[in-house]
């Protein structure tokens, strides 16, 4: 494999006034070592692959909104990963340090140092480019639901057709404004599922007041960047609000906790 032929010696370069230094230290040990990390390398790559080809689908045909069975995968995967780096680790650590020679030591821990950060890159990186929900799909899908079921809702006793202005989205009794009798709006499950989603698609949609928040942060500190956090907030709580309306209040003391928590702890950071 081309990341370990980078240790192989230049011939053409070599001459008789070499000295003990500059002795390729191609021996036996290292020539072990590079076959079994270079396996080791292959299977990684090979893992990494089949997620650049299989990740986006699977988590594509994963329904559950939770996406139970793509987290089950990449659980999977890295777990594979982790167990790659731990052999090759142990193997280096217990079998080839206490066999090494002072003429092999700065090869071989070059070798394994370039493989560990190559097999690390890629575990770190083979999920990069997989969606693994589109948020804002789901919230529209959602919403189809919830407006469907609203716009037709109609009383079971007298059939009049009920108006409903206020998002639910929890079952609710609606009395009938022609026959009074109390009928339960239940926009079903997956509409109930938008309490789980407010967060994270409020923070999606207000990611780049966050960047901004943070480069401040990094560049002026805390304190400086109180102000950033606070617009950062409020837009998230605005967002909140559109997103999941009739809760308010609750968001209001969402945005009271988060800014108490900058405040209290963001300085110790």
């Amino acid at each position: 494999m081309n990341f370990f032929n980078l240790y192989k010696k230049n011939k053409s370069s070599t001459t008789n006034t070499n000295t003990a230094n500059e002795v390729d230290a191609d021996t036996p040990l290292v020539q072990r070592l590079q076959t079994f990390l270079g396996k080791l390398y292959q299977r990684a790559e090979e893992m990494h692959l089949e997620i650049q080809v299989s990740g986006q689908r699977i988590a594509d045909a994963d329904k559950d909104p939770f996406k139970r069975s793509f987290l089950q995968f990449k659980a999977g995967m890295i777990a594979q990963f982790t167990a790659i780096i731990q052999k090759g680790s142990n193997t280096y650590q217990e079998e080839v340090i206490p066999k090494v020679s002072t003429m092999e030591l700065v090869k071989i821990s070059q070798i394994f140092n370039d493989w560990h950060v190559g097999v690390l890159n890629m575990m770190t990186s083979a999920f990069d480019q997989i969606s693994e929900r589109d948020l804002e799909k789901e919230y529209a899908d959602i919403m189809k639901t919830y407006t469907h079921y609203k716009d037709h809702f109609h009383c079971k006793q007298c059939g009049g057709k009920l108006e409903i202005s206020t998002f639910y989205f929890t079952a609710t009794y609606i009395a009938c404004p022609y026959c009074r009798t109390q009928n339960t709006f239940d926009p079903g499950t997956q509409v109930r599922l938008v309490e789980h989603l407010a967060r994270p698609l409020a923070e999606l949609r207000c990611n780049e007041l966050y960047e901004r928040y943070q480069e401040h942060r990094r560049a002026f500190g805390t304190d400086s960047a109180k102000e950033k956090y606070q617009l950062y907030l409020q837009a998230l709580i605005d967002e909140m609000n559109r997103i999941l309306p009739g809760l308010t209040a609750q968001h209001q003391n969402f945005y009271d906790r988060l800014l108490s928590d900058y405040e209290r702890f963001e300085q110790f950071r």
